[in-house]
């Protein structure tokens, strides 16, 4: 086996693992409008619905009220990637695309690279005991994300949401999420075939070995193109080693489905570099929303006041509990007690391993950044848990297999905000995720006592990512903070939707769920707010 210093040595990337982003973070970090000496005045515009955030719940309220005429204004963080006519950066070249406004690459691992502060379709949330990566951009977390489209298990999601009508969901929001989302699944005849592949074949065969039963991952990559990317008849992209700074071809993201179509009723304003500071509610029930227009270095340029008769947080998880939070702090904005409570980080866990035999046949020098297995052992009673067959594209043929766990939460985190920092708290600590370790080291075991191979000792700490999330979710949990439609408690003409709104834990990516119940909430939103 290499040493560690072989291995950052010969790294092409020094990154790994972003393969499972969930839904985008709208709050970033401009300067203060009212600070900045070049803005002389403010704009004061008047808009019948805001959308804030363009993640997965933006995207389904944008369409689906501007196919009933509706007119939308959404507002975006980050660039409109497919105007600005930068491209995104591959993971062995980071470019602008890289980061949000950071000067180095932003990997849970060997951040080698350095970087022009630039407004990315990548950032990271860090707290005391984890780190959050979101999605910023027109698209939100669609640009950055691995695409797994997984509909999670049907008693789970039951189990999650007792409320909501099960076989509704399943028969009708479920099917549409999926088909909006473009889902499909490679051909096993392809997956065979492919040498890029190899990574998951060989994870497939050693989990059987293991006892463990695998399963196939439905994606939003369009894995037709991808054949013909195999064959050099179109443009690479996953087979180029894109995909955590965004993919130039073949990806279905958002702006490609859901938000291309809510355009095409010329009922949709985009409004690109928007940072949303802080809004209020007026005495008649609409609200005032206080902007900063930045650059593409985070520098405000322009302040703006949008006022609007409703507004739908669609921020992603930590932007809206940032948003609702940060306005009661400014602008005694009234908040329900439910607001910041059943936050989790959906029982992410990455590991890995190593092979006894090193390099005897490994995963192949050349891997998709497309994941398309996984390993089911949900139904477990002592370690229940799904794990991703991840892709490690290093350029080399490396005898390192990397995971993505899903486990089951014991123990909610909170959200709170300190206003003389001006940031969020997050009470997340060891005690959240120590059964998800016994989860990894249960399955590490397992694998290892029948294939052979050690923990994978130099990826993240000693071989276990407790650390790391990609699918915060909750906080202002459906049902609880809001009502079951997502109108916040205590308001009139004020609505969340995304994933905030599912308590912690969905035990799959959770992005086919929130497109999900998105529908859902915005089909009894639009019959019985917008007559």
């Amino acid at each position: 086996m290499m040493n560690r210093k072989e291995f950052i040595q010969n790294s092409s990337l020094g990154v790994t693992a972003f393969f499972f982003l969930g839904s985008g973070n709208l709050f970033g970090k401009a300067q203060n409008p009212l600070e900045h000496q070049s803005i002389k005045s403010t704009e004061i515009i008047n808009k019948e619905v805001v959308i804030i955030g363009s993640g997965y719940g933006g995207s389904v309220a944008a369409l689906r009220l501007t196919e009933r005429n509706i007119p939308v204004t959404l507002l975006e963080i980050g660039l409109d990637w497919g105007k600005s006519g930068k491209r995104f950066s591959a993971m062995s070249k980071p470019g602008h695309s890289a980061a949000w406004l950071k000067t180095k690459s932003i990997a849970p691992f060997f951040n080698l690279f350095s970087l022009e502060k630039y407004t990315g379709a990548l950032d990271r949330l860090d707290f005391e005991h984890i780190k959050i990566w979101v999605g910023r951009g027109v698209g939100g977390g669609s640009l950055v994300n691995g695409g797994m489209a997984v509909t999670p298990k049907k008693e789970y999601f039951k189990e999650i949401f007792p409320f909501l009508d099960t076989e509704k969901f399943y028969t009708i929001y479920f099917p549409l999420a999926n088909k909006e989302l473009k889902t499909n699944v490679a051909s096993e005849e392809f997956l065979q075939d492919c040498d890029f592949y190899k990574f998951n074949r060989v994870g497939e065969e050693e989990a059987h070995k293991a006892g463990f039963k695998t399963v196939r991952v439905p994606n939003v990559y369009d894995f037709d193109y991808m054949e013909k990317e195999y064959k050099n008849e179109v443009p690479r992209s996953a087979l180029a080693g894109e995909v955590i700074y965004g993919n130039n071809y073949g990806k279905n993201s958002l702006d490609k489905t859901y938000l291309k179509k809510a355009s095409s009723t010329g009922k949709l304003e985009i409004l690109e570099l928007h940072q949303v500071n802080h809004f209020s509610q007026n005495p008649d029930q609409s609200y005032s929303i206080d902007i900063s227009v930045i650059n593409t270095k985070g520098e405000a340029i322009q302040h703006k006041i949008i006022n609007t008769k409703k507004l739908i947080l669609a921020a992603g998880t930590m932007g809206s509990l940032d948003l609702l939070l940060k306005s009661k702090a400014v602008n005694q904005l009234h908040m329900d007690e439910n607001i910041g409570k059943e936050w989790g980080n959906n029982g992410n866990f990455m590991t890995g391993r190593n092979w006894v035999k090193a390099f005897s046949g490994g995963t192949g020098f050349q891997q998709s950044t497309i994941p398309v297995g996984g390993i089911d052992y949900w139904e477990d009673k002592k370690h229940p848990f799904f794990v991703e067959i991840a892709p490690l594209p290093m350029g080399m043929n490396v005898a390192t297999s990397l995971y993505l766990m899903v486990n089951k939460l014991k123990k909610f985190g909170e959200v709170s905000y300190n206003p003389k920092e001006q940031k969020l708290n997050l009470r997340w600590d060891q005690s959240h995720t120590a059964h998800m370790k016994d989860n990894a080291k249960y399955f590490l075991r397992k694998m290892n006592k029948t294939n052979g191979g050690t923990r994978a000792h130099l990826l993240f700490h000693n071989g276990f990512g407790a650390d790391i999330c990609y699918h915060p979710l909750g906080g202002v949990v459906l049902g609880k903070a809001t009502d079951q439609f997502g109108r916040l408690n205590g308001h009139q003409n004020l609505y969340v939707i995304d994933g905030s709104l599912i308590p912690g834990t969905i035990g799959v990516n959770p992005f086919v769920t929130i497109t999900a119940i998105a529908e859902y909430c915005m089909e009894e939103i639009i019959k019985k707010d917008f007559v």
